[in-house]
């Protein structure tokens, strides 16, 4: 792993994801190749980073692995497959991966791992289906990536929250594990019923494309649609299902530095990395 110049998570102790250990492991995937629409997510770790310098340390354990080498200049298939051995290492260290991303290609890897070694349910936070149409031999895309989720035997539950139904046509399908909290249900959704939706005989990988949150309050990423979550209620739902269920991984996506404002989107994303570690 390249630990490089920038600081840790939380300032978190730096680590080789090969030690031993318990509580998170944070490894951050500078790539953006699977978004077709704009590049600049590649910059999202290093920035979501800097911005968790500001924030207190979580009750959580945790250590920082650095980033995944060469994803600049990686192909997506490369990226995904560096990215699956780095996160075996550290679940077989004892972590379970925190993942700053990067595009939400990237979230493919970590959960095909975690799905070999028991059954888990996906929440995804996002305002799109990712469930555009993809036959095998096509690059790995952002648009795809729960389409893909969902054939892996292991993923028994996706829920889905914060989809808004304002995306082109071919990401309106909607898959046979899925049951999904649009963004306007999402505001009157409680804790109670959110965890009704994810049996808790099942484990959970939890990600956040941070487009689920209306870019009043985070402009910089780079499919943004209106009328989305409030930074609260995702942090209110993440409580829960910390304290909840049991998460075995999560990660934070599509944060794109190049179109934000005063970095306050890497901001609310360092804030939903803490909500998760602090209720571990």
């Amino acid at each position: 792993m390249d630990g490089g110049a920038h600081p840790t998570l939380f300032g978190w102790g730096s680590a080789s994801t090969a030690g031993r250990g318990s509580g998170f492991c944070v490894i951050g995937v500078p790539a953006d190749h699977g978004n077709g629409v704009s590049r600049g997510a590649a910059r999202g770790p290093a920035s979501v980073r800097r911005a968790a310098r500001l924030l207190p340390v979580p009750r959580g354990a945790g250590v920082d692995a650095g980033d995944v080498p060469g994803c600049r200049a990686a192909d997506p298939e490369t990226v995904l497959s560096r990215l699956a051995e780095a996160t075996c290492e550290a679940v077989d260290g004892g972590f379970r991966p925190l993942i700053i991303g990067g595009d939400h290609s990237i979230t493919f890897a970590p959960v095909s791992v975690l799905q070999q070694r028991r059954d888990i349910g996906v929440v995804w936070f996002d305002a799109h289906t990712d469930f555009s149409p993809w036959v095998e031999g096509q690059g790995h895309s952002h648009k795809q990536v729960l389409r893909r989720i969902e054939t892996l035997p292991g993923v028994k539950r996706v829920l889905q929250i914060g989809y808004r139904g304002l995306t082109a046509g071919d990401e309106r399908h909607l898959g046979d594990k899925a049951t999904v909290v649009t963004s306007e249900a999402a505001r009157y959704l409680t804790t109670a019923e959110l965890l009704e939706l994810m049996p808790h005989d099942l484990d959970w990988y939890v990600s956040i494309d941070i487009d689920a949150i209306d870019p009043f309050h985070a402009p910089g990423t780079s499919a943004p649609v209106p009328d989305g979550m409030e930074p609260s209620t995702v942090r209110e739902f993440l409580a829960a299902i910390v304290g909840a269920r049991r998460v075995v991984g999560a990660d934070v996506v599509e944060v794109n530095p190049r179109l934000d404002v005063d970095d306050i989107t890497s901001a609310i994303a360092a804030r939903l990395l803490w909500t998760i570690a602090d209720g571990l």
